[in-house]
């Protein structure tokens, strides 16, 4: 997984979001040790948009830190890697596993101070999130004063026929719809359906994306609004990237993949219950519409007239978004 010419290490194992918004650190700390091997242990499911960044000379993938052997394995690799330092951007529990694990004469580890939670036994279930800024302040690193890009993204591999929404038989303007995956903050499947119907109506193709978990949640739509196109567990990051930097816009209730989709100049709405806007992306042009209590009270009429509001339908005769740039 790792050899011994690495020596940089960055653990960052806690989620798309988070590793989006990690991606301008990612940037100085790959100008700060230029001539350096970085090596990046990451999430499974974040390998592959992460091989495809500029930052990293390999990618690794974490694994099941509750099995004894993989763990050992694991700790095992990073002793014989040798690394001059190790970067946590994660501070979550697999990060503070790893670190303890590396014993006394583990490399110099760069680490955010951390608000501990009042009860030990509450670390688990504890999401600890570190200031970024900080671990690139006690490396001596200037934080880059910019908001995420990941338009690297589209490059990576761009000439793949999968790259392009033909591959799933989309044509002309379409828009993508981003459920959360939590219950929890769901928009209404019937309202998702609605706003389908009214994107139909207006010729753009709406697109359901998420992870495989959402198969039930989109079936509820599409029951409703079998115009819809569901591509649920069915296209990884760079594949999402790709296509959102197409959309004429998206919707969404707060699914991570909101910060992928922005991170390449979609624009769009999120609905969310109040005390919940800071979910938005900051310098975006990313409206929030906001519930006191029940997400079903946003009606899908609202959110296409914010949506026309923001200049985002584009009419029959307008090329694609990307297109036109």
């Amino acid at each position: 997984m790792f050899n011994r010419k690495n020596n940089i290490l960055i653990l960052k194992t806690d989620g798309l979001e988070a590793f989006i918004a990690a991606e301008p650190a990612f940037e100085a700390i790959r100008a700060a040790h230029s001539k350096a091997k970085i090596s990046l242990l990451t999430t499974p499911g974040l390998q592959r948009v992460a091989r495809a960044a500029p930052y990293f000379d390999q990618v690794a993938a974490l694994p099941n830190m509750k099995e004894a052997e993989a763990r050992k394995d694991l700790i095992r690799q990073l002793k014989s890697a040798k690394f001059d330092c190790v970067y946590d951007l994660s501070g979550d529990v697999s990060a503070r596993k790893i670190h303890s694990a590396m014993g006394p004469f583990r490399p110099k580890w760069i680490v955010a101070d951390m608000v501990s939670p009042s009860r030990t036994d509450a670390i688990e279930k504890t999401v600890l999130k570190p200031d970024i800024e900080q671990v690139l302040a006690a490396a001596k690193i200037d934080a880059p004063d910019r908001l995420p890009n990941l338009n690297w993204a589209l490059s990576a591999r761009k000439d793949s026929a999968n790259m392009q929404p033909a591959w799933y038989g989309i044509s002309g303007a379409f828009g993508l719809l981003l459920p959360s995956g939590d219950p929890e903050r769901f928009w209404p499947a019937h309202n998702y359906a609605i706003l389908a119907q009214m994107m139909a109506r207006a010729s753009i193709m709406p697109i359901l994306a998420g992870s495989k978990e959402l198969h039930d949640f989109g079936d509820k739509i599409a029951h409703e609004a079998p115009e819809i196109v569901d591509l649920c567990g069915k296209t990884d990051h760079l594949q999402l990237a790709a296509l959102a930097q197409e959309a004429a816009f998206f919707v969404s209730d707060g699914a991570e993949e909101t910060h992928l989709a922005v991170s390449v100049g979609c624009q769009g709405v999120l609905i969310v219950k109040a005390g919940a806007e800071n979910s938005t992306p900051d310098g975006r042009h990313v409206v929030a519409l906001t519930a006191s209590t029940d997400l079903a009270d946003v009606q899908p009429e609202f959110a296409w007239r914010t949506l026309e509001n923001m200049g985002l339908i584009p009419s029959l005769n307008d090329a694609p978004r990307a297109a036109a740039r």
